[in-house]
Parts: C-alpha cells; sequence; structure tokens
C-alpha cells in the first residue's frame, strides 16, 4: 500500500517571491478548474521539494537559470522556457542545479478535467516539454498570480477560463521535451483524409501504409500522436458520425444505414453505436426528432 502524503523541503527563496495559497469555493471544487496554490520563486541554493501522495497537479516553468527534475524514474534538466506537468500523487523531486538562482513561475491545480489533459500532454512526449519564445504560457500563469491576489467569485471564473487556456497551450505545445510542434505531417492529414472518403470500405492498417507507403507501426503511432485516436478507433467514429447524420436527416432504416457506412452486421452496428452515444440508433432518431 502506498504511503500517505509526505513532503520534505527547503523553502528558500528571496524575499520578492510570491507564493498565494488559496482555498476554494465549492461551486469552484464541483464545476471549475482552480487553483490550490500559486506563486513566482526566485530561489536561493538550498532550495528542493521532495514529496508523494498530493492531490494536485503541479506546472513550473523555467524563467532563467537552471533546475531538475526527478518523476517517475527518470530524471529531467529544467533550462529557461523548459516546463513540467505532473500528477502530485506520484513521488517528485525538483531542486536548484545552478550557482544563480533558478526563476520560476508555478501552479498548483485542480479540477475534474485536468486528469484528462495530463494524460493526454505526458502521453505526446512526456512531462517536459520545450516552449517557443513566443509561447503564451508565462503570461497565463502571470495572469492567473494577479487574478488570485484578490478572492472573489468573478477571479475564480477568471481563473477557471485562464485555466483553460493554459491547458490547452500545454497540449498544443509540441509532442517531444526538446523541440517544438511541428504540426500534422502531411501522410497523416492525407490518412484521415482516405478514411472520411472511404470509410465504408474495408480499411484496414495493412491497406493504409501500403497506399501512403509508411512502415504500418510508425503510421499507428503518429496517427494516434496526432489525432488522439488510433486508425481503426478513427475509421469507427467517422462511421458512427456518418451514422448519426442519417439517422437525423433521412428515413433510411437503421439496416440500411449500417450497411451504407460499411457495416456488415446490423447488430453490430447497433452495439458500436449504443457503446459511443449511450443509446441505440432507434432511441437517438427518436430523441432527435423530439427535440425539433
Amino acid at each position: 500500500m502506498r504511503s500517505t502524503y509526505r513532503e520534505r523541503a527547503s523553502h528558500a527563496w528571496t524575499d520578492d517571491s510570491v507564493r498565494l495559497v488559496m482555498t476554494p469555493s465549492a461551486f469552484a471544487k464541483s464545476a471549475l478548474f482552480y487553483v490550490q496554490e500559486i506563486g513566482y520563486f526566485r530561489t536561493l541554493p538550498t532550495y528542493f521539494t521532495e514529496r508523494e501522495r498530493l492531490d494536485s497537479f503541479l506546472i513550473v516553468y523555467t524563467k532563467s537559470g537552471r533546475g531538475r527534475l526527478t518523476y517517475m524514474g527518470k530524471n529531467y534538466t529544467m533550462l529557461p522556457r523548459h516546463i513540467f506537468f505532473i500528477d502530485c500523487m506520484e513521488y517528485q523531486y525538483y531542486a536548484i542545479d545552478s550557482a544563480e538562482p533558478w526563476e520560476l513561475l508555478w501552479v498548483h491545480m485542480n479540477g475534474q478535467s485536468v486528469r484528462a489533459y495530463f494524460e493526454r500532454f505526458v502521453m505526446n512526449g512526456g512531462p517536459v516539454r520545450a516552449l517557443p519564445p513566443e509561447s503564451d504560457i508565462p503570461a497565463i500563469l502571470e495572469e492567473l498570480i494577479e487574478l488570485h491576489r484578490i478572492k472573489s467569485i468573478r477571479n475564480e471564473l477568471l481563473a477557471s477560463k485562464s485555466i483553460a487556456g493554459l491547458l490547452t497551450s500545454l497540449l498544443l505545445s509540441g509532442s517531444e521535451p526538446e523541440s517544438l510542434n511541428a504540426g500534422m505531417p502531411e501522410y497523416i492529414a492525407e490518412t484521415t483524409r482516405l478514411i472520411d472518403k472511404r470509410y465504408n470500405e474495408k480499411l484496414t492498417l495493412d491497406l493504409l501504409s501500403k497506399t501512403l507507403a509508411v512502415n504500418k507501426y510508425h503510421l499507428a503511432k503518429e496517427f494516434k500522436k496526432h489525432t488522439g485516436f488510433s486508425p481503426g478507433e478513427y475509421i469507427i467514429n467517422t462511421r458512427i458520425s456518418r451514422a448519426k447524420e442519417l439517422l437525423q436527416y433521412s428515413n433510411l432504416s437503421v439496416a440500411e444505414i449500417a450497411e451504407k457506412i460499411g457495416i456488415d452486421n446490423v447488430s453490430h452496428f447497433i452495439n458500436l453505436f449504443k457503446y459511443r452515444t449511450e443509446q441505440t440508433p432507434l432511441a437517438f432518431r427518436k430523441t432527435w426528432q423530439l427535440s425539433n
């Protein structure tokens, strides 16, 4: 069994540093993204934090100097413009790693959807990123600090909006710790276009890789990284989306729709549709008709 919350730290930072400890409202905890603690540190030579089992997600951005992070059994060097995003339930150790101060912006946050953003972030390259000079993330962190100098429901709402922007920017920040996001490769875009056009055919990973002249294992990995879906999941979702359209705007039977989207077995189609929409095709059609 894992131990209870544990922390060991040297709170060594300059007098101009800022640490704001927040107590979010019940509404914020139930409905919003919210800040637990936030601040700006210029750390002194003895600064470090070691902890585990804290119900919080931590983002730390390096403005200048150098730090080091140990997380999930791996070590990382934090240089200027580097950011890390970690789950504080896991063991973590971070500390200054240079003679000059480690200057950083940081926020402990939580909220019902933060874990989903975190898992997507680490899936695309681990907990560390190198941000481009034009990134808006430092400005968002500074804005969040200012919002939390005065406690109000208005500022909680604005903070939730800013955190949503912060998390979105993090997911768009790239897939490799030391490189910037080069965007979706053309062969991945071409794969999505091919599926969108031929979703009702018997498409397989082998067929897609042969058509695009790309190794199938590489294609599957990169497709998942850039779209969030495996090729097979993307095909199924495309079929289900088309089925929704036909259920809403045509008089075709369920069996006819199944055939039209490339699923031969109508029972299999009904099960797929129900699993992804929590309704049978007929119930979906009825709900849509009643709402119009």
